[in-house]
């Protein structure tokens, strides 16, 4: 079952969003990253050293892997199932790193099970390549870069500095971005 045009996919819940994942509904994936794209950046930052983007990439990763992986009969939400995926595997991938010699953040709790089978990341990191081919297919070369940086968490005075625009002309490109990948990403 795919969403009709007239259906929001931004009113549909986690659990929602995941079914029609687990459908091959590439516009529900986008939606979810837009929506996780926060707490993958929070998290992110939360460790100590320079791999901000390596860990916001494995969060996102995660993130894929969490739709995946949720079983909603468990009775956690899917936004429980995946902040702790998303943590697990951020933490795996720093004590990984070069910059393990940091401390980890206080905040984090340890990973039951941070086993990762190589497999499964080559088909993440291919879907989450794939899935990013298409946005940049989609969107101008402007609302690329305003999407780049709005994802990275940039507040839009921000943006709007690094793009050359307006505020008002982020929040705009912001929001066709969101159309547009709603309605191409179906």
């Amino acid at each position: 079952m795919t969403v009709s045009p007239r259906d929001s996919l931004a009113a549909l819940s986690n659990e929602e969003l995941v079914r029609l994942c687990r459908e091959n509904d590439d516009s529900a994936a986008a939606e979810l990253i837009v929506r996780f794209a926060p707490t993958v950046r929070k998290k992110a930052e939360s460790f100590k050293g320079s791999m901000y983007d390596d860990l916001a990439q494995e969060g996102f990763l995660a993130l894929l892997d969490a739709v995946r992986r949720y079983v909603p009969e468990r009775g956690a939400a899917f936004s429980t199932f995946a902040l702790t995926c998303i943590t697990n595997r951020m933490i795996n991938a720093f004590r990984h790193s070069s910059d393990a010699y940091a401390s980890l953040p206080e905040d984090l709790d340890q990973p039951d099970d941070a086993a990762v089978i190589p497999e499964n990341i080559v088909v993440e990191n291919e879907s989450l390549g794939e899935l990013f081919r298409k946005i940049e297919d989609t969107l101008s070369p402007l609302e690329l870069k305003v999407f780049r940086c709005y994802i990275s968490g940039l507040p839009y005075q921000i943006i709007s500095q690094r793009v050359g625009i307006s505020v008002k002309a982020v929040d705009n490109a912001v929001q066709r971005t969101r159309k547009k990948l709603r309605e191409v990403l179906r």
